[in-house]
Formats: structure tokens, sequence, C-alpha cells
């Protein structure tokens, strides 16, 4: 997080997090030339760029240049002035094209404003109040923000010149709509490529048509000249309200939160037991590394993905040493009950030194040690580079430092072909890893 200084001020808590800020020090003023004369004060702080006018405090803040940061805190005071403006310019850099997840607003923690506006933050979103009208309107909806809850009494999408802001964010994937909410605008949802679901709480009273003008679901095609659907999107939203008949009207898939209906393209979320979703790891064996595995969970309901931490959670057990860990994926929201889905972690695979024939009708392989505390080692041998089952013999060395085997009684002046394995007996079961690499000797 950027920290923002002023004097002996504490920088803005985000997150439950805080941290203190560095007494103004330090920060250089210096004239640029504007239209060739020296009028415009340029000057920099905490990352951000900013001018002013010779004979005035406002300060305008017109670029931001610490690029990696994920959370943002915009300066509420600058050389003792409170009264910032943000550029247009800027203002377009965090909802397009920061990797920010997050704004909010410091030091004071509270709103800070021009002579038309004040700002806050809310949420990791910026808002901006009309003190005239006392319309609240949002300013920034950070770029690389996936979950979007809109503040509670939110009713309008438009900054005051009638710009939707959300509109073209390609990261997000979650809209949590406010009741009072009254205003989308035109094209004010459009283009949202990712989205894989919106909320309508209960009391909301946005229209079929105001849906309709906001191109909820829809997006550029693949060529970029033609409005195409958002396949994976889907409504959640309350029976009869006009969330439900513009899904309706427009082939959408909905879920209706007060039913617990499903079928002709409408589903429901209202406490559907995890049991009877359709849950799949990426993958279910790993070896061992003595690092904790974590294969992704796909979830699904009704072909659509359901969102980590929004509807459910994950749980890992036993997921570091040999043998079966368990992931519980536990129903969160509209979502109850618990599964769990297993995997494996087995041996790593073992690495044979040397394979050598000391004497007549003899083998003997050398490998090196696995990690992992197992319980030995599996020694198979064969005249078959294919390893027939005809051919095909297993010995077992017992003892995870036991670390060569002399396999005798072969037929003399025969090729055998030779691998090894570790195991691990776990609870009455045994884990096996993966073989090594073939090695083959002619036997004295």
């Amino acid at each position: 997080m950027k920290k923002i200084a002023s004097g002996v001020l504490a920088l803005a808590v985000l997150f439950g997090s805080a941290a203190s800020l560095p007494a103004e020090t330090g920060f250089e003023n210096v004239i640029a030339s504007a239209n060739d004369t020296d009028t415009a004060i340029v000057g920099s702080y905490y990352g951000f760029e900013y001018y002013t006018f010779e004979g005035s405090d406002y300060k305008e803040l017109t670029s931001y240049t610490e690029d990696s940061d994920t959370v943002v805190t915009i300066p509420s005071v600058i050389d003792n002035s409170s009264t910032i403006s943000l550029s247009p310019r800027l203002i377009s850099y965090f909802n397009y094209e920061s990797p920010a997840i997050a704004v909010t607003v410091g030091p004071y923690a509270t709103a800070f404003g021009t002579h038309s506006r004040h700002y806050f933050a809310n949420n990791g979103v910026l808002y901006a109040l009309n003190p005239l009208t006392n319309d609240v309107f949002p300013v920034i909806v950070p770029n690389g923000m996936n979950t979007l809850t809109l503040k509670e009494d939110l009713t309008s999408l438009l900054d005051d010149s009638d710009v939707g802001v959300i509109a073209n964010h390609k990261n997000l994937w979650y809209i949590d709509m406010p009741e009072k909410i009254g205003t989308l605008g035109y094209f004010s949802l459009f283009g949202l490529d990712n989205l894989m679901r919106v909320e309508f709480p209960k009391n909301c009273t946005i229209t079929k048509k105001q849906l309709e003008e906001s191109k909820l679901g829809f997006v550029y095609d693949t060529k970029g000249d033609a409005y195409a659907k958002n396949t994976s999107f889907v409504i959640s939203c309350y029976s009869g309200s006009g969330a439900e008949k513009y899904a309706k009207a427009h082939g959408f898939k909905y879920w209706l939160i007060d039913k617990g209906e499903s079928g002709n393209g409408q589903v429901s979320d209202k406490t559907i037991n995890v049991k009877e979703l359709n849950i799949t790891l990426n993958k279910t064996s790993y070896k061992y590394t003595g690092k904790a595995k974590k294969p992704i969970v796909n979830v699904k309901f009704d072909q659509v993905d359901l969102i980590k931490d929004r509807d459910y959670k994950l749980t890992y057990k036993n997921n570091t040493k040999i043998g079966t860990a368990t992931v519980t994926i536990k129903g969160l929201g509209n979502f109850s009950g618990t599964k769990k889905k297993t995997f494996k972690i087995v041996p790593e695979k073992v690495t044979v030194n040397k394979l050598t024939s000391p004497k007549t009708k003899q083998l003997k392989v050398t490998y090196k040690k696995a990690a992992g505390g197992v319980t030995g080692y599996e020694v198979t041998y064969s005249t078959s580079k294919k390893f027939t089952k005809k051919t095909t013999k297993t010995v077992t060395v017992k003892g995870a430092s036991k670390l060569s085997k002399t396999v005798k009684k072969l037929k003399k002046g025969k090729t055998y072909y030779v691998k090894v394995r570790a195991y691990k007996n776990v609870s009455g079961k045994k884990y096996a890893g993966a073989y090594s690499a073939v090695k083959k000797v002619k036997v004295k």
C-alpha cells in the first residue's frame, strides 16, 4: 500500500490494517513552463504527480507512477492544501489500466474535495458527493477489482457527467447492487467480458427497460465491432423483479433467490446443498515436496462456475505429507452443507545412480534416497524393455536408507532393464511414487 504523508497524521485504515506516516519533508516543487510562462507549479507526492497555479493552493492530481501498487491511497492533503481534484487522465488510469484492486482516501480517512465535489472511499471504490444536490456517484472502480460491492444507499451508476464508470471493466466477475439503485444509464454495464454474476436485492426497483439501456450481459464480439452475449453470465434476483423479466426476455440464465425451482434456463441459489454440485479437482495426485498441496477446485451449479469465498470456502487437511489429503468444500450464502474431495500425495520420483553386473548372473542397482519418510523401494527388472508381464519381476527393499539392491540367479549373458520407485505405507495403504528412468545392463 502506498503511504501518504502529511505532518503527524495517520494513514487511512483499509482492510483492518494501518501504518504510521512519516513527516512531510523533502517535497520540493519545481517551477515548470506553461505556454512559455512560469505559471504552473508541478510537484510529486508519494507517487502522484500534480500541478497548481501560482497564487492558488488548488491541486490537481495528474498521474500516478507506482505501477505495481494494488492498494492505493489518494492524498487528501498536499502541502497543507485540502483542495484537490483528480484529472480525467488519472481517473481513467485507475479505472482501466492500473493493477490496483482498491483505493482509499488519506491521510484523514474522510472526505476531501474541490469546490464542486467531495471524495470519499467505500469498499475500495472512490465516490464523489455533489454538495449542492447531495447526489453520490462512483468515480473510480479500480481496474484490478474482481468483486464490486456498491455503496448501500447509492442511487445511480452515473457520474455527474452521466457517464457510467463500471462499463468495460474486464476484471469484474461479481457485482452486488444496492437496494436503492434507481438509475443505470445507457451502456453503463456494457463490456463486462468476464462477469459471472450480478445480484439484485429484494427491494431493488430497477426495471427491465433500464437494464436494456445498460446493456447488462452484452460485450463486443471477438472482432470488436458487434454485440454478443456473455454466455457464462448469471443474474441473481427475486421473482417478479425487473431483473427477472430482463433475463427471460434476453435468454440470460437467472437465479431466483426466493424460490427453490430450476429448469427452463432458470436456476435457484436458495440454500442448495453443495453435495448436489458438480465439484472437480484439477489434479488428484501430487509428488511429495514437503510443501502443502492445494489443487484447484472447480465448483459448478447448472454449468455455472461458483465463486470461491463468495459461494463456498475451502479447507485443506493432511495436504503436506505422503498419503491421502482432503479438501472440504463448505457452502456460503445461498449454498449450504459440506462436501469432501480427496487427492493423493505420493513419494517423489527415484533417481537411479548406477546399474552394474558385479558377478555372474547378478545385477546391482543403486539409487538416491527419497524424501518424505518412505517405507522402502520397489526394484522392477525384466528382459523386455516393455516390461511384459511374463518377463518382469519386482523385489521389495525395506527401509528408506537402503539405497542398493543386488538381484541374483539371473540369466547369464542376458540384457536386463531396471527401474525403481519409492513407496510408503500409511494406515495400511501403499502409496507408490513414479518409477525412475529405465536403465539396462548385460549380466555376466
